[in-house]
């Protein structure tokens, strides 16, 4: 008689696994394993339910918060600005001489309509021959042969 499949995991069943994987993980001191769980943890569950699980982990494993706390401090952080280019000593004066001029609209937005663009036609890809028919044709006649009447 054929099993059946075992039944899947409850939300909460998935979610205390995840955590262990993730005390585990800090356990081990597995900086990019725990990045990881923590990535997918933000994913399913929402950024906001990250601070009560590092809380959680921090109560289980003190030191080990600790550790993953340095391990932050040692990483260079990401700053959203973009670093300032380089200019030579003409290039700032042409900078301030090339202000850009607003580009004038040909007509108002509302006058303005999206027509379709119409579909390619094109031939599909012949299908793919198959093996055997190279051998039944192989039994047809010619085209050129005479026709018996």
């Amino acid at each position: 008689m054929a099993q059946r499949p075992p039944a899947p995991l409850s939300p909460q069943a998935r979610r205390q696994a995840q955590q262990q994987a993730l005390g585990a993980s800090l356990a081990r001191r597995d900086r990019s394993g725990f990045a990881a769980l923590l990535a997918q943890w933000a994913h399913r569950q929402g950024v906001a339910s990250l601070q009560p699980l590092l809380l959680e982990l921090g109560a289980q494993d003190p030191e080990g918060m600790l550790w993953w706390n340095a391990s932050e401090d040692d990483r260079p952080e990401v700053t959203e600005e973009a670093p300032a280019p380089v200019l030579s000593e003409q290039e700032p004066e042409l900078l301030a001489a090339k202000e850009p001029e607003p580009l004038p609209l040909a007509a108002p937005l509302s006058r303005l309509r999206v027509v379709p663009k119409p579909a390619q036609r094109t031939r599909p890809a012949p299908a793919p021959s198959h093996p055997g028919l190279a051998q039944l044709r192989s039994w047809l006649p010619d085209q050129e042969a005479p026709r018996a009447a």
